[in-house]
């Protein structure tokens, strides 16, 4: 179980630069669960990003662009080490649920469109493994329903997406967060200070933003 917050003023943030990360959301930040090593070779994941970008109508860097996907990475499997999800399915769910968007608004069908885009292109991957292939594609296509009833590692890919909400000035909601391991205050702190910030984690920072679609 991850430390509990003192105080449950989760997503109010204090106004002061010169705090700690945790204390400007008003909690005390606990021990992040570890995040494991990415379940895709480099090689593999350029070869990924390149093919989403040659078909992706938005700005790369805009808010459902590469640096919303790293944050949904990072967090989402930090919460497989938690949850025990799939952590391939989420690292994938991670690229494709906003990959075809059309728009950076109301776009209904986009997750659906994410999800025949994953199945074109990772199908191979699950040979054998088809209900990992289901789960991704469930994902992708129903991320946005604000459903909360899944398997688990279709909860924890929804979570560590909506965790990332308050890059768009939505405060992610405790009570439409799928998994104990994502309802953590402190947890919620870190992330929506990292949303805020729009900060790109580390293992993105050298090479996702410079992505060609060639």
């Amino acid at each position: 179980m991850l430390a509990p917050a003192l105080q449950p003023t989760q997503g109010t943030r204090v106004s002061d630069p010169g705090l700690p990360t945790a204390l400007r959301w008003g909690v005390v930040l606990p021990e992040l669960p570890p995040r494991p090593g990415l379940p895709l070779q480099p090689d593999e994941l350029r070869e990924l990003l390149c093919a989403i970008r040659r078909q992706y109508r938005l700005s790369w860097e805009g808010i459902h662009g590469v640096g919303h996907w790293a944050r949904v990475l990072d967090a989402g499997l930090r919460l497989a080490s938690v949850t025990g999800a799939d952590p391939e399915v989420v690292a994938l769910f991670a690229l494709f649920h906003d990959a075809c968007r059309r728009n950076d608004g109301y776009d209904p069908q986009h997750g659906a469109r994410g999800a025949d885009l994953a199945a074109s292109l990772v199908a191979p991957r699950f040979e054998g493994r088809t209900h990992q292939l289901e789960l991704l594609l469930e994902a992708c296509t129903h991320h946005t329903g604000g459903r909360t009833d899944a398997d688990v590692t279709v909860a924890t890919c929804w979570d560590a997406d909506r965790l990332d909400l308050l890059r768009v000035g939505i405060h992610p909601s405790p009570r439409k967060l799928c998994t104990a391991a994502a309802r953590d205050p402190g947890l919620i702190a870190w992330a929506n200070d990292r949303a805020v910030r729009d900060h790109v984690p580390g293992f993105a920072r050298d090479g996702w933003l410079t992505v060609s679609p060639a």
